[in-house]
């Protein structure tokens, strides 16, 4: 009595028991943040170009940080800066390639014990399978090296359930949003002549610099004018100038199954079930919906001028390619 004693050491089975619990607790949490699907922000507001860390209301954060490919393949530097990374979120403001629209770029800062990372990102993926957007870059590094040894504290582990902010670069998302929606204009204007109502679109692409819709079908057939491509295109041109001068609202709304048949004319792709999790998101554009996951400007008038440059007919399929005053 009155004599303290220290306290048992451990012994090596509860240190492994220890170890092993560790182990299965980092391995749940490992396929917990495989399970969360990352939340499309980008869908309720094109023109959200910045998110905060310390807002509630759009706050991200990191579920993962995977090491990609070496920047340089001839460089023998294994330090973290020699590599690339992708950047998994749970929300994201960011559009991933789809669609026959370009991701979005931009940048992601992350706050940690050690200090403030930030990540320059020029590739936005989405995983089909997890269905988690992934941003595709690289870490800076700090300009006075001797600041602090960045090998030290580069620890991705860390970053990993922090919260983060993102930026995205206003001009390239507003240029691809103009040209997605330039898009579906086209697509309007195209049915608009006589004939061509019997197009149908099968596939698009929505970038600056090659930018197109394809169509089953051959338009010179269906319109009757043969011989006379000039013609063809400057209808749909004189379809497409009265169509933006309407100022037409550009509305994207989740629908019911039924309600989006009807406002995509009374059917949809068949990729689009009504067993899905989700309603279909249907975006119109001068009265017409259409199926659609990509980003868009408000109103018809925003694209100035959209132009029809030029078509081909091949193999029974259709392309026409346009042009967007950006």
């Amino acid at each position: 009595r009155g004599i303290v004693r220290p306290p048992k050491r451990q012994t090596g089975g509860k240190r492994r028991e220890r170890n092993f619990l560790f182990l299965r607790l980092s391995f749940y949490s490992s396929l917990l943040r495989m399970s969360v699907k990352t939340e499309l922000a980008y869908l309720r507001d094109t023109y959200a170009f910045k998110t905060s860390s310390s807002s509630d209301d759009d706050v991200s954060t990191v579920l993962d940080v995977l090491k990609t490919t070496k920047i340089n393949e001839d460089d023998d530097d294994e330090r973290w800066y020699s590599y690339g990374y992708e950047i998994v979120l749970d929300r994201t403001i960011a559009y991933p390639a789809g669609g026959g629209q370009p991701s979005d770029v931009g940048t992601i800062s992350i706050d940690t014990n050690t200090r403030r990372w930030m990540f320059d990102f020029e590739e936005v993926r989405m995983d089909k399978e997890t269905k988690q957007v992934l941003h595709r870059g690289t870490f800076r590094r700090r300009r006075n090296e001797e600041e602090e040894n960045d090998d030290d504290v580069f620890d991705v582990d860390e970053m990993k359930g922090k919260p983060c902010s993102i930026e995205i670069d206003e001009n390239v998302r507003m240029a691809h949003a103009k040209m997605h929606t330039a898009g579906h204009l086209l697509d309007v204007a195209v049915a608009l002549i006589p004939g061509l109502e019997k197009l149908v679109a099968t596939k698009g692409s929505h970038g600056v610099a090659d930018a197109y819709v394809e169509y089953k079908g051959n338009a010179r057939t269906f319109s009757g004018i043969e011989d006379d491509d000039e013609k063809l295109i400057r209808l749909i041109n004189e379809h497409l100038e009265k169509l933006i001068e309407q100022n037409d609202v550009v509305k994207a709304e989740y629908l019911a199954y039924e309600d989006a048949k009807r406002a995509c004319g009374g059917s949809l792709p068949s990729y689009v079930s009504p067993d899905a999790e989700e309603s279909p998101r249907v975006v119109t554009v001068a009265g017409c919906g259409c199926p659609c996951g990509g980003t868009h400007v408000k109103s018809s008038k925003e694209l100035k001028r959209v132009t029809a440059v030029g078509f081909r007919v091949k193999k029974g399929q259709t392309r026409i390619r346009y042009e967007v005053d950006i």
